[in-house]
């Protein structure tokens, strides 16, 4: 159940944005929108349900039939207030109509669809396979790792037999700059992981590379092809430094003398512009790039005169200036480099990666939203392919959009805008998210696409907002903690629509404790404490001492610190749930959660002990 003024979000009448919370009723909110839409009369068939894990789609296809199925069973009574909880006005005629929707559902020719967004476009693309690119008859593969390592081989194989060849020379730039074959492989293999922002941001250009080096070297503000160095070392800067070396040699200090003569020689001897320009980098510059301090002295203006003080300390700050301005665009140079290295290395990778899928009809998951993106935005094709769509799509509900990538809201795009421009039948867009659970990050989710579609429906389908806040779930210790989060701090401004949070269970318990963080000073105590009293430069006899193993455990000390507090919790005990379901603390009912598997074996260690 949900909130009485968040019920018109179930109005099948309606569009609607929820901005549901966790635990507020979402679900039951969703599958309350699918039955009333069953109810208003809507062909199964015409529905179409999307969320991003095929285990949360086949849980909202079990509580849609188990609600229909209550709604069956249930006698007078108790249906009218079921239907009255979903915010419907029951008479004879909605009880029959509620008592057959478990029937009608199971027997209808085309099933209510509860899907994923990649099982939506799947079925997209094996409709218009020709249309795609697509053989037809493709096989999904859910494991890349395999076809990542085939691919790299390619590239490796394709260098090697040109080792003189650009994408041998970019390979060796990539590792001087990264450190190594491990370094290299990592950010090749990020490539591919952003394949699909690659051809979105080159789509349209013959030459993706040749495009993406101009952009950025127009974004860097160089260009690669006029030397650096030329552009700083002209006779005039070289004037300024004769006569900076001359005042220092009026104030003739060790460094100032020192100086000086770094100057003369760098001065005098035909290296290059950059050799010039890195030898006398030490005399204005730290190692951090700053301007090195010089100030006014007695002793200086007493050597210099006024205006000899004024000019050098001028000079100075000149020639610091012009340097630290050679150098960031040395910089940006080596950045543009860099990345062009990354992007030919990269590209050439994809093309292997995707060469070895074609060869073997396999798509992934980056191919199916792209295609299908592809095929809705076709200039010559979009048009019909979404009339052919748009005629099997009334209703159209979309959960935990918080965690929709760029590339999905693109491909959803073409079927709001149909939807809208049609006035021709009933039609709705039901859409759910919460910025706050935003989890796929490293699958290019957006949460900032939330406020967007919101926006975007508004304008379009005149949707109403709607707010779930109140958890059937948690304490109110622990929504405290969420609003105290959230509420006027820093967090709270990354959300631009946050209002603060209750719950229905007033009296149940809950507690919030904020630990400090287990660093590593503890450790080098705990070291110390274990060192063997004989000096070190006696020998350990093995037999008798054991040997001192200096490492830094802080996972294993907070894991220390986590058992010591469930086992307060288990033995105070602290009483869980209210009225008959109340019951002690047990082992089962906690679990830890962790950002990583990385140090579980600590945290196990911990435990056991």
């Amino acid at each position: 159940m949900t909130d009485n003024k968040a019920l018109g979000a179930a109005d099948p009448e309606l569009s609607a944005c929820v901005l549901a919370s966790a635990g507020t009723g979402k679900t039951w909110m969703l599958v309350t929108r699918l039955t009333r839409l069953l109810l208003a009369g809507a062909d199964p068939g015409r529905i179409l349900a999307l969320t991003f894990t095929r285990k949360a789609a086949a849980e909202m296809q079990q509580r849609l039939l188990a609600q229909l199925k209550q709604l069956l069973q249930a006698d007078d009574a108790a249906l009218n207030e079921l239907l009255t909880a979903m915010g419907e006005q029951p008479d004879a005629t909605m009880r029959h109509q509620a008592r057959h929707l478990y029937e009608t559902l199971l027997r209808h020719e085309q099933p209510l669809r509860t899907s994923t967004f990649h099982g939506f476009c799947q079925d997209l693309l094996q409709r218009f396979p020709l249309e795609s690119g697509l053989p037809p008859g493709f096989e999904l593969t859910e494991t890349t790792g395999l076809l990542y390592e085939q691919a790299w081989d390619a590239l490796f194989a394709e260098a090697t037999t040109l080792p003189d060849g650009e994408l041998a020379d970019d390979l060796d730039l990539l590792f001087d700059l990264s450190g190594g074959l491990y370094n290299v492989r990592t950010a090749l293999y990020n490539f591919l992981n952003h394949r699909s922002d690659w051809w979105a941001y080159t789509q349209h250009h013959s030459d993706p590379v040749c495009f993406a080096d101009n952009k950025l070297s127009d974004w860097l503000e160089i260009d690669p092809d006029a030397p650096t160095a030329t552009r700083f070392w002209t006779e005039k800067f070289q004037r300024e430094l004769d006569v900076f070396s001359a005042y220092l040699d009026q104030h003739p200090t060790k460094t100032n003398t020192g100086h000086s003569q770094l100057i003369q020689q760098t001065l005098k001897n035909t290296d290059s512009p950059d050799q010039c320009l890195h030898h006398i980098t030490p005399v204005f510059l730290t190692k951090t790039g700053d301007p090195k301090a010089r100030k006014t002295t007695d002793k200086l203006k007493k050597q210099l005169g006024e205006t000899g003080t004024e000019r050098f300390l001028e000079l100075h700050v000149e020639l610091c200036e012009q340097l630290q301005q050679y150098h960031d665009s040395l910089a940006r140079l080596h950045t543009w480099q860099a990345s062009t290295a990354w992007y030919r290395c990269g590209s050439r990778l994809l093309e292997h990666y995707q060469r070895i899928k074609r060869e073997r009809r396999l798509v992934d998951f980056t191919d199916l939203e792209w295609k299908a993106y592809t095929l809705l935005n076709h200039p010559e094709q979009a048009h019909w392919i979404q009339y052919k769509i748009d005629q099997r799509i009334d209703h159209l509900l979309i959960d935990e959009f918080q965690d929709t990538n760029p590339t999905q809201w693109h491909l959803l795009k073409p079927l709001l805008d149909e939807m809208s421009a049609g006035t021709e039948r009933q039609r709705s867009l039901f859409l759910v998210g919460d910025a706050k659970q935003s989890i796929y990050r490293f699958r290019r989710g957006d949460p900032a696409l939330l406020q967007t579609a919101t926006d975007r429906l508004q304008q379009q389908l005149n949707a109403r907002q709607y707010h779930l806040d109140n958890s059937w779930r948690s304490s109110p210790a622990i929504m405290e903690c969420v609003n105290r989060v959230f509420d006027n701090t820093a967090f709270g401004e990354l959300l631009t629509d946050f209002s603060r949070h209750d719950t229905h269970r007033k009296s149940l318990w809950g507690r919030v404790e904020l630990w400090p963080l287990f660093e590593d000073a503890g450790d080098q105590a705990e070291q110390q404490a274990c060192q063997p009293d004989e000096p070190r430069s006696t020998l350990r006899n093995p037999l008798l001492t054991p040997r001192v193993v200096e490492q830094k455990r802080p996972h294993y000390r907070e894991g220390q610190a986590i058992a010591k507090r469930i086992q307060a919790l288990v033995s105070v005990p602290v009483i869980l749930g209210e009225g008959k379901q109340a019951q002690a603390a047990q082992y089962n009912d906690i679990i830890i959660l962790l950002r990583s598997r990385t140090h579980l074996t600590e945290y196990e260690a911990a435990l056991q002990e």
